[in-house]
């Protein structure tokens, strides 16, 4: 007898010889505070893809938006990964996002570093393997319940240049992935494009 809500496959693993999977992802992301997002639209068939992102406003008609996140060198948000988590009544996933903020002063740590610490967030990450159609090109963190902040470093004569590393987790989050993808590639790259702040 199967368990209440024990889950079964539903497609076959295929291997992928004509376009095989690669790691990496590009060096811009978006960062949300997680308070500002308004809503996110899920598909009726498949519950990992968001078909919609709704930002709230600040009251004055502006709309909130993603703050735009550039990361130096090879591999960017190295660190970042999703492990699941093993629980008494049904098994969860974390989430990990680790980026590195290459500047040090007092803008950076009132604006950036010190609300890092004390917020809760959620992180579109750009996937460099992409499958034809587009579906996982953009892929989503900390939607469903936040990241929060685990970790910051800095260290002065570290390895990492003095740059602040910082380390965002989502506890329990109930699916393994999530990605954007609205209607088709060129609707969905116009969509993230939309989230965007403009940063100065």
């Amino acid at each position: 007898m199967a368990n209440l809500c024990e889950k079964t496959l539903s497609a076959c693993i295929a291997a992928q010889c004509e376009n095989p999977l690669f790691a990496g992802v590009d060096s811009e992301a978006l960062i949300f505070n997680f308070s500002q997002i308004a809503s996110v639209t899920y598909s009726t068939t498949n519950g990992n893809i968001a078909t919609g992102i709704t930002m709230g406003t600040d009251g004055q008609s502006n709309s909130y938006c993603g703050y735009t996140c550039q990361q130096l060198g090879n591999r960017p948000y190295e660190g970042s990964q999703t492990e699941m988590v093993e629980g008494t009544y049904g098994n969860k996933f974390t989430h990990t996002i680790q980026l590195a903020v290459t500047d040090n002063g007092p803008d950076v740590a009132h604006d950036i570093i010190d609300n890092f610490a004390n917020g809760k967030f959620a992180v579109i990450l750009k996937n460099d393997y992409v499958h034809a159609n587009g579906d996982n090109k953009y892929q989503m963190y900390g939607f469903k319940k936040g990241l929060k902040c685990t970790a910051i470093t800095r260290e002065v004569w570290g390895d990492n240049e003095s740059a602040w590393i910082v380390t965002l987790t989502e506890e329990n989050a109930p699916q393994s992935a999530t990605f954007l993808f609205a209607t088709d590639a060129t609707t969905t790259d116009a969509a993230y494009e939309a989230l965007k702040c403009t940063c100065a």
